[in-house]
Formats: C-alpha cells, sequence, structure tokens
C-alpha cells in the first residue's frame, strides 16, 4: 500500500475513525489493536480517551491482536473488525453477535469460500484459553476454537444488498474504488 490503512481518508476522516464511530453505535468497549506501531498517530486520530494498545502476543497474522483484544476486554464477547473495512454496517455486527451467543466465534464465510476472522465476534473466554502452541502453530484461528459458528455472507444481503461491509482496502486500487465507487454509500 506504501502508506499506513488506518490514516487513508474516506469522506475526509482516517479509515480507522470512520470505523471506531460505526462501533461506538453498538459499544463502550472499544479497543484499537495496533501490532507493534507506535501508538501517537493512532491516539491522536481517534476520540479523547480511546483504548489504544500494542499486541500482547506477536504472530504473523491476526490472531496476535484477536487475543490482545480478548484479553482486553470488559465483555464476554467482542467483535474484531479490520482498519480497512470502512463500509462496514453496525447491524451485521448485531447479527453476527447473536449467532455467535452459546458458540466460540461467529465468523462470516465470503462467496469464493474464504473466512473473514477480522470482521468476526469471539467469545473472549475461549481465545484466552488458547495456549501459546496452538496460537503459534494455526494458520487460522477457526481451527483451534472449540465451536465456532460459520455465518454465509448471502445472509446479510437484507441488510447489506451489494454486502459492502466485506470490502477491504489492501491495495491502492482498492483504495481508489473505495474513493471513486462506494463513496456515496458510506
Amino acid at each position: 500500500m506504501g502508506a499506513e490503512k488506518a490514516f487513508l481518508k474516506f469522506h475526509d476522516k482516517p479509515l480507522i475513525r470512520i470505523i471506531y464511530d460505526k462501533l461506538a453505535t453498538l459499544s463502550d468497549d472499544l479497543i484499537i489493536i495496533i501490532g507493534t506501531k507506535a501508538p501517537d498517530a493512532f491516539i491522536s486520530a481517534l476520540p479523547l480517551g480511546a483504548r489504544v494498545i500494542t499486541d500482547l502476543i506477536y504472530t504473523s497474522s491476526p490472531i496476535g491482536g484477536i487475543i490482545s483484544a480478548a484479553i482486553n476486554s470488559h465483555y464476554m464477547y467482542f467483535v474484531a473488525i479490520a482498519t480497512d473495512m470502512p463500509l462496514i454496517k453496525p447491524e451485521i455486527i448485531k447479527r453476527l453477535y447473536n449467532v455467535a451467543i452459546g458458540h466460540s466465534a461467529a465468523i462470516p464465510v465470503l462467496k469464493d469460500g474464504k473466512l473473514e476472522p477480522l470482521c468476526s465476534v469471539y467469545r473472549a473466554d475461549d481465545i484466552k484459553r488458547l495456549n501459546s502452541y496452538s496460537i503459534r502453530a494455526a494458520k487460522d484461528i477457526i481451527k483451534i476454537l472449540p465451536d465456532p459458528v460459520l455465518v454465509n455472507t448471502e445472509s446479510f444481503i437484507d441488510i447489506d444488498p451489494e454486502l459492502d461491509t466485506f470490502f477491504n482496502v489492501n491495495t491502492r486500487a482498492d483504495y481508489f474504488n473505495l474513493l471513486k465507487y462506494h463513496a456515496l454509500k458510506a
């Protein structure tokens, strides 16, 4: 990408702030996990008092951030959202939360069969119970959770007809696509 995705602007706001504001409508316990990055820029892009923390366990996958969120969460269930998903619809998170109740997670399955672990709801205690060997060995969090529920993204069409929630800004082309084609939808 050539730049920190969290600070790319969309509608004159950094992506991280757009996502923060949307999720603030759902919870008073928002935690920004920043991997091993310096926190100053994140803190300045967010509201005063926003909790910004680095990964407690570093892995080459999002699992370290998910574990850090579980450890720091004040609630039984928490949501993990990637910083590059500015079109997320809070209603989808509500639905995932309802599906997750009684299970270790609710994880969307995209049309191509890939999982979206960074737009998912997790039970904090199940994540906290993972041992360091399973964490480091896992390439896919779904394989180390006791009873996750996989949710086909097609089940969200009534909320998000084009499934824009699952649009990630991974490349410059994605970012330009966001600016050009999705500017009126957010």
